[in-house]
């Protein structure tokens, strides 16, 4: 899977303190809510027997990898919302040498996974772990009973995800567009390691940028995400406006 190498020395960069403060807002806030209520309506609400989260299997010790809570030393089970998440989370935490397979859960079977592990001492898991960062939200998996908590666990993150991903990006082309390219750029790798790297807005705009600051390797990288993915269109997108020269810091197809 492919990484972008400035992730790799820095996974984490200070934000703005406007964007800061937008992401802190009560707008902000109603509109994860209100992303959440839409994925819950039908008929994009998930069906519970429906693939819906990856968790990470070692297939040798045929148990799940856990992680410490660092407040008090629970283990806690990293659950994903797609495969790809998974990978990145192995790549960057785990031992890539380990045995290590994914196993697609619906949400039904997420509970019976969640229950036949609290049997085992593991009563936390944490959903989409980001991990390059500290802090991260565990929940107690004895409050994850039927089908539909585990769904709406997922609306909750997915939407905080959603949110952030629109707001992280409309902050980054109002830079680019001011001329602010560093800017603009470090808030994208932001995205890219902390919110989503499967959009591929984000890698369109970072291949603008990338051409605004003269840095070939990271036009490649952008352009590997979006070759990664299968997503053609977007890739000839991101050819024109390179061999055009005309950078308008579009993200939209």
């Amino acid at each position: 899977m492919p990484e972008y190498s400035a992730l790799r020395k820095t996974p984490s960069r200070e934000l703005p303190f406007d964007l800061t403060e937008q992401e802190a807002s009560q707008e902000h806030k109603d509109r994860k809510d209100s992303i959440a209520h839409w994925l819950c309506e039908l008929p994009r609400r998930p069906e519970p027997e429906s693939p819906l989260f990856v968790e990470i299997l070692d297939i040798k010790q045929q148990s799940f990898p856990t992680i410490i809570g660092p407040e008090d030393g629970s283990q806690i089970l990293p659950v994903f919302s797609t495969p790809f998440r998974a990978a990145d989370y192995i790549r960057t935490l785990l031992d890539s040498s380990q045995s290590l397979n994914y196993l697609s859960s619906s949400p039904r079977e997420l509970v019976g996974l969640l229950q036949d592990l609290r049997e085992l001492g593991v009563k936390k898991f944490a959903l989409d772990r980001c991990p390059r960062c500290n802090f991260f939200c565990a929940l107690y998996s004895a409050s994850v009973t039927t089908a539909d908590d585990a769904i709406n666990c997922w609306s909750i993150v997915k939407a905080t995800e959603l949110a952030r991903l629109d707001l992280y990006l409309t902050h980054a082309q109002t830079s680019a567009r001011a001329g602010e390219l560093y800017a603009s750029r470090d808030v994208l790798l932001e995205t890219a390691g902390h919110v989503s790297f499967e959009d591929p807005r984000v890698h369109v705009l970072l291949g603008q940028v990338a051409v605004a600051l003269h840095d070939p390797e990271l036009l490649r990288e952008a352009k590997t995400f979006l070759q990664f993915f299968k997503l053609h269109s977007w890739e000839r997108k991101l050819d024109e406006v390179v061999q055009s020269g005309s950078l308008n810091f579009e993200f939209e197809e």
